[in-house]
């Protein structure tokens, strides 16, 4: 084993995933991880949880976040990596961020009822964690739980996915914007699954826009994908991450330790970490 694996990308209750903190933490250590990244949509709620717990499995944490944004009409995902958590900035525009998803869920259930779905704010908000960020994956559970859909993927596929009745458009940053404000933060912006934009044009757009790394491994992405995206960050001289990009039992089937990559890429991200804190 190279120095141990890591899983740089997972989900807490505190989003969209149905795994507790400890729940992760019991799984990393089966699978062996040596570190695993909480990297929660809009929301940094459950990082003092786990490092809190995490001495008890032997699991290094690693801080995260993963931030929505848009570009040409392209849902854009940035992770965040490293930052500092409690920054009052970052802090306040991560409370903007779910204020607006709370907002979208409302305006989703108001268009789902003219379709005969009919949801309260309240069977949702029950399947979130301290009603934090609630987003589509939240309404797609209390679709499936009601007994209109049966699977998460149909409610996506017939209400809520971006062709669907019930589609509402997210409030989103500049993947700029997303950047900065992680780098602000003194942390490492990272572009997400950007295989799955299967647009290498806008993939180096936003690498342009000063983006620190890329996740090359996940598991949507195949070998001939992996290769290419080894080869940009090879020509931009970009940070290389990985993760499964699990949600639990949230989606179709756990992933987490399904994508490992080399323990060496986060002692890569932590060096860059320094490096870049002296430099500001």
């Amino acid at each position: 084993m190279e120095n141990g694996y890591a899983d740089l990308h997972v989900h807490t209750k505190a989003s969209d995933s149905t795994f507790s903190v400890e729940e992760i933490l019991e799984l990393a250590k089966s699978c062996g991880l040596k570190a695993v990244g909480i990297t929660d949509h809009d929301t940094v709620e459950a990082i003092d949880l786990a490092l809190a717990a995490a001495p008890n499995y032997g699991v290094e944490i690693i801080p995260g976040v993963e931030l929505s944004a848009e570009e040409n009409n392209y849902d854009i995902h940035i992770l965040g990596y490293f930052m500092d958590w409690k920054n009052k900035e970052f802090k306040q525009k991560l409370d903007e961020l779910r204020a607006n998803r709370l907002i979208r869920a409302k305006l989703i259930l108001e268009k789902l009822s003219t379709v005969n779905v009919n949801l309260k704010i309240e069977e949702v908000l029950s399947l979130t964690e301290s009603y934090t960020a609630v987003g589509r994956l939240h309404i797609a559970r209390a679709m499936k739980k009601a007994g209109f859909v049966n699977d998460v993927p149909e409610a996506f596929r017939r209400y809520i996915g971006q062709d669907g009745p019930a589609y509402v458009k997210k409030q989103f940053l500049s993947p700029k914007e997303a950047s900065d404000l992680i780098k602000n933060a003194g942390g490492i912006s990272v572009l997400a699954h950007p295989g799955v934009l299967n647009n290498y044009e806008l993939v180096e757009s936003v690498i342009k826009a000063g983006i620190m790394g890329i996740e090359v491994y996940h598991n949507e992405h195949s070998g001939t994908t992996v290769e290419k995206l080894k080869a940009l960050t090879t020509k931009y001289n970009l940070l290389i991450t990985g993760g499964s990009d699990d949600h639990g039992a949230g989606k179709s089937k756990i992933l987490l330790g399904s994508i490992l990559i080399p323990y060496s890429y986060v002692e890569k991200m932590k060096l860059c970490r320094e490096n870049f804190g002296r430099d500001k």
